[in-house]
């Protein structure tokens, strides 16, 4: 489990402040002359542990505990996975890709529709049509021309003019024959279902790179304001010294205001790290789709994180990254688009049949039909089209652009973020040894105020810088965790 290598400000510790405080009168005391050793004594209980200097001050209080607290990096990565509405969105986007791929291919299926329909006349003539099978129908009011068109043994009917009701139920089925642009649409409805779970993929790469810098924000800002705290009472600490000092004679009252001013400096300290604490927990609690602020445990291992990560996305080259992938594939689509529009210009052909059945006698002296035909469709000339060509050349360029500008993108992120991996260790090492440089200062400059040749100024500085020191050495150490996981998430794949 990697723990930041810090260590709370040692300023002015409860046994220092003690020694310093009982040094001051008898700094002050004449010398007196020596005196004879005195006779051994009988042995003595050994002497009680020195006071220690009790200080209060509300800041000192932690931050208060968030609604919420991640116990796992794997439950932080279950919520993400189930309530990110970034996630959702692209998750969705495949299901809408997959749905016009169907719409694709069943314009290039046969189709079957049936339609039925029901008119009734509201004008009636008086007169009445002869209807003859193999002619005319003859309007007649003549009685005498009854029967006198028969074909195998019917007889002429007599209708009223017109006839009502009349029903009328159609079926009719359509089967593409000649259809080039619907049969590649396709291909090209599929290509966007690639380009859809690419997306996802790059999506989900993002989420963990936003939840794994979250949470090592928490951590840092827990960190920093922990170590604040500390500094906060080491300063108190120093301040009632001082104040003692003061009183016995042996300091002066500006001691006391450069100690009140390092208190104050502290104080600051403490409420804008308590700021980017809750800014941090909230930022945190919108990285896994909630609206209240989420806390981490001291417990959580970052390590775990790590191996956590590299277990669930495989490393990659930068033009292998999703987002690469999917521009990529964008810019295939767009070529198919172009195609597409210049297969419009082909003529397309359908057959289609259709079955009729009316309470009406047709022509067959049957009341249903069955007819079988074809159709054939050439493109003249249609103005839209050139339109939709110039479009689509249009759209594989800006495809091209977007490809140019993701694969450069990547390639940028993944220098950067090795790079950055190098610099965080450098860092480390320069702020270890600056906070060994100042903790050593801070000494050296507590026992020459002590000795009388330092200033109160000098054990103020030194403690400011400790504590700066020192809260730097804990910033960089968990710097170098977030700058391997993005190495590690820069060129990534993370399909769950």
């Amino acid at each position: 489990m990697l723990r930041p290598r810090w260590v709370r400000a040692s300023l002015a510790t409860p046994l220092l402040s003690f020694a310093l405080l009982v040094s001051a009168p008898l700094a002050a005391q004449p010398a007196q002359p020596a005196q004879p050793a005195p006779a051994p004594a009988a042995p003595q209980a050994p002497a009680a542990a020195p006071p220690t200097i009790a200080v209060e001050d509300p800041l000192l209080a932690p931050v208060p505990a968030p609604p919420k607290t991640l116990a796992t990096w794997r439950e932080a990565v279950t919520i993400v996975e189930t309530r990110a509405p970034d996630l959702r969105i692209a998750e969705a986007e495949v299901a809408r890709a997959e749905g016009l791929s169907t719409q694709a291919l069943g314009r290039a299926l046969p189709t079957v529709t049936a339609t039925g329909s029901v008119n009734h006349n509201m004008i009636l003539s008086d007169g009445r049509y002869l209807f003859c099978p193999v002619g005319p129908a003859l309007p007649t009011n003549d009685a005498r021309t009854q029967g006198t068109c028969v074909i195998d043994n019917t007889p002429a009917q007599y209708i009223p003019l017109p006839y009502t009701p009349v029903l009328r139920a159609d079926v009719t089925a359509r089967v593409p024959i000649l259809s080039l642009r619907n049969w590649y649409a396709i291909g090209t409805a599929q290509k966007n279902v690639d380009v859809a779970r690419a997306s996802v993929s790059d999506r989900r790469r993002q989420l963990l790179a936003n939840l794994a810098t979250a949470i090592v924000n928490v951590v840092t800002t827990e960190r920093t304001s922990e170590i604040n705290r500390s500094g906060l009472r080491t300063s108190l600490e120093r301040l009632e010294l001082t104040k003692r000092r003061a009183r016995l004679g042996t300091g002066t009252q500006l001691d006391v205001v450069r100690a009140e001013q390092d208190t104050n400096l502290a104080r600051t300290q403490i409420v804008q790290s308590d700021e980017s604490l809750r800014r941090a927990r909230e930022a945190l609690g919108l990285a896994l789709g909630e609206n209240m602020a989420y806390g981490v445990p001291p417990s959580i291992s970052l390590d775990d994180m790590k191996h956590s990560i590299e277990s669930t996305c495989s490393a990659g080259k930068p033009e292998d990254r999703p987002d690469v992938v999917a521009a990529r594939q964008q810019l295939e689509v767009a070529k198919r688009q172009a195609r597409e529009t210049r297969l419009g210009f082909l003529p397309t052909a359908e057959a289609t049949t259709t079955l009729t059945a009316m309470n009406l006698g047709q022509g067959n002296l049957k009341n249903y039909t069955w007819t079988i035909g074809a159709v054939l469709t050439i493109p003249i000339y249609e103005g839209s089209r050139y339109g939709e060509v110039r479009t689509a050349r249009a759209t594989v360029q800006q495809q091209e652009a977007r490809l140019e500008a993701a694969e450069r993108q990547a390639r940028l992120d993944t220098q950067q973020t090795m790079r950055g991996v190098e610099v965080a260790e450098q860092a480390l090492v320069i702020s270890e040894k600056a906070r060994d440089l100042a903790r050593e200062t801070a000494r050296l400059t507590q026992i020459a105020y002590e000795a009388g040749t330092a200033t109160s100024f000098e054990l103020v500085d030194s403690a400011q810088r400790l504590r700066q020191a020192e809260l730097d050495l804990a910033v960089r150490e968990l710097e170098l965790v977030r700058a391997r996981i993005a190495a590690l998430l820069a060129a990534a794949v993370c399909d769950g």
